[in-house]
């Protein structure tokens, strides 16, 4: 099993000595706090708040992955190079479309960055109506 990183995987020390780096690896999700049971809606998941990734052919995000809890939802693939063309570097940034069918969800998102390996992001609860 590969080891995952978080924000919390660092001391609090390191997080701050290294937020800029934390931050263009981890992945944050954006949705609606409150969906409707069978009405499609979008769950963005954008990787970097603050700090963009760079992104050219040995060094990038190649995978964007969404969760409910521990159920994979949805999984995209990314090629190298196509965040920004002319500075090679930016937000790697999806959208899923999910039609919720329960009554709670527990998004979770993680992502791989193919030099500094898989990272995951907070736990975003989102109720259904």
């Amino acid at each position: 099993m590969p080891k995952i990183f978080t924000p919390e995987t660092f001391s609090p020390e390191e997080r701050e000595a290294r937020k800029d780096f934390i931050d263009k690896h981890t992945p944050y999700i954006y949705c609606d706090t409150a969906l409707q049971k069978g009405v499609p809606a979008f769950v963005r998941v954008r990787v970097g708040s603050e700090h963009a990734h760079i992104d050219d052919f040995n060094h990038y995000i190649s995978t964007i992955t969404l969760f409910d809890a521990d159920h994979m939802l949805a999984k995209v693939e990314l090629a190298a190079c196509i965040v920004s063309a002319e500075e090679r570097k930016g937000n790697a940034e999806v959208a899923f479309s999910i039609v919720p069918s329960k009554d709670v969800y527990h998004f979770n998102a993680q992502c791989y960055c193919t030099k500094h390996g898989l990272w995951q992001g907070k736990e975003v609860e989102v109720s259904v109506n």
